[in-house]
């Protein structure tokens, strides 16, 4: 499984990667949206880590973007609090689920587990 993580605060990319990477999840960190879809229009990932909180620009905003590049990736947005307002506001615009921070592993480990696709089902895709 090969993951990309986009979150402004570099540390919490940082945490994320070595959990997945020990669980064997091949990752790639981005601290920007705009350098993430960059690396988007030439590479595939299973799944995607994105932080609601991004400067200038929320995760709910960002999300039709993600999809004009990526349309079949799925995205995993995350957000230190969520009102079910914020909740449904992301999962209408796209987001495959939400996860609140801090993540426990077991959380983010199920909540990628979740997007895999049936085998014989097409990979991510541009």
């Amino acid at each position: 499984m090969r993951i990309i993580i986009i979150d402004d605060d570099y540390h919490t990319c940082q945490t994320l990667s070595r959990a997945l990477t020990a669980k064997g999840i091949s990752t790639e960190i981005h601290t920007t949206l705009g350098d993430a879809v960059r690396t988007l229009l030439t590479e595939d990932f299973d799944a995607m880590l994105l932080d609601y909180h991004l400067p200038g620009l929320n995760g709910t905003d960002a999300l039709p973007i993600i999809q004009e590049v990526s349309p079949q990736m799925p995205v995993i947005l995350m957000m230190d609090e969520a009102t079910p307002e914020d909740r449904e506001k992301a999962l209408r615009a796209g987001a495959f689920s939400l996860l609140l921070k801090p993540i426990t592993q077991e959380t983010l480990l199920h909540a990628l587990r979740s997007t895999r696709r049936p085998r014989g089902a097409k990979g991510a895709s541009r």
